[in-house]
């Protein structure tokens, strides 16, 4: 047996001080997510079973429309939502009138009886219609279809023509983005100029990642598009990837779509049917990825650039990249802020 020196006891000792010294470091380098906002349902919002055709009959003998509000614990977006829109009249009593609220937690446990055939617990209801965005609400007739969905926050500017769209009925006769493009511009934003769109009307040809943005004199959040995220260090970083090109909503200029087709923005913009300006889809290899039609603040909009990117859609949903891009920043000490 051999045997222990007092030099090499001493040895031992000091590296695992070391040791100790370094777990210890790591641990107070370990990062925080801050900008999270505790929010509670509204009390009118319905107090449901969850048994959504149940919900349906009731809402339509009252000649009302069901609306799913899918949220998340500590939103922002949600936060906001409910506060600009559920909590202040005249929108929180005109939708009272039209409609009945059920919350939806995208990372509940209860059980939906979505339909006669299918059931799932709330974060699998939200998988299977593939809800990436918080809030997201969809609006259900009679029928139980979806006639509108929205993915992300809208101000009370932007929603009310939603809920007149869907109380009105009108989804028996017209498509959401095309009527609320009849609809009389509420803000007076002027279509800015920005080093960091390219003139490009001929987009076929381009397989490297590509944002296409849509803006419009109705576009209540174009300036925060210019001047909160065009304007942040990591979200220019991720840009340097793409080409970016911005048309205006209204443009009947000839350009060339990704598939090849000789058309116009205002006519790509109607096939597209985006819902929301300032418009954003985002391509890769020619086709579509995935599309922004609510805001995001800094943090969320950089890493739906990284996904389309690093091709990290091919492996995963936005969700889950979401949440592994956060760890690693977390892990790295960096500071998450989720917020404005």
């Amino acid at each position: 047996m051999p045997k222990f020196t007092q030099a090499w006891f001493s040895l031992m000792i000091l590296s695992l001080w070391f040791s100790l010294t370094a777990l210890q470091a790591d641990a107070t380098t370990e990062g925080k997510v801050v900008g999270g906002v505790q929010h509670e349902m509204p009390e009118w919002f319905k107090e449901s079973f969850l048994e959504i055709q149940d919900d349906i009959k009731e809402a339509t003998d009252a000649n009302k429309h069901v609306m799913l509000f899918f949220h998340l614990n500590n939103c922002p977006y949600c936060a906001k939502m409910l506060d600009d829109n559920f909590l202040q009249d005249p929108l929180k009593t005109y939708i009272q009138e039209h409609f009945d609220v059920i919350a939806i937690n995208v990372k509940g446990d209860r059980q939906v009886q979505y339909s006669k055939e299918l059931s799932f617990s709330e974060k699998e209801l939200a998988g299977d219609l593939e809800v990436t965005l918080t809030p997201t609400i969809t609006f259900i007739n009679a029928e139980n279809k979806t006639v509108a969905r929205l993915n992300g926050y809208r101000s009370p500017e932007q929603f009310k023509p939603v809920l007149e769209y869907v109380a009105s009925q009108t989804y028996k006769t017209e498509s959401l983005s095309d009527y609320l493009a009849k609809q009389p511009a509420q803000a007076s934003y002027q279509i800015r100029p920005n080093a960091l769109f390219e003139d490009l009307k001929d987009l076929s040809t381009i397989k490297t990642p590509l944002l296409v943005v849509f803006e419009s004199t109705r576009c209540s959040d174009c300036n925060f598009l210019h001047d909160t995220l065009l304007k942040n260090a990591a979200i220019q970083e991720e840009l340097k990837a793409f080409k970016v090109v911005r048309f205006a909503a209204d443009d009947i200029t000839e350009i060339t779509d990704v598939n090849g087709n000789k058309t116009t923005a205002k006519n790509w913009l109607q096939q597209l049917k985006l819902s929301y300006q300032p418009g954003i889809v985002l391509f890769d290899e020619g086709k579509e990825v995935t599309r922004l039609e609510g805001k995001l603040y800094n943090f969320h909009f950089q890493q739906l650039l990284n996904y389309v990117s690093s091709h990290g859609y091919k492996e995963r949903s936005f969700p889950e990249h979401l949440g592994l891009r956060q760890e690693e920043q977390l892990g790295q000490g960096k500071t998450v802020d989720i917020g404005e």
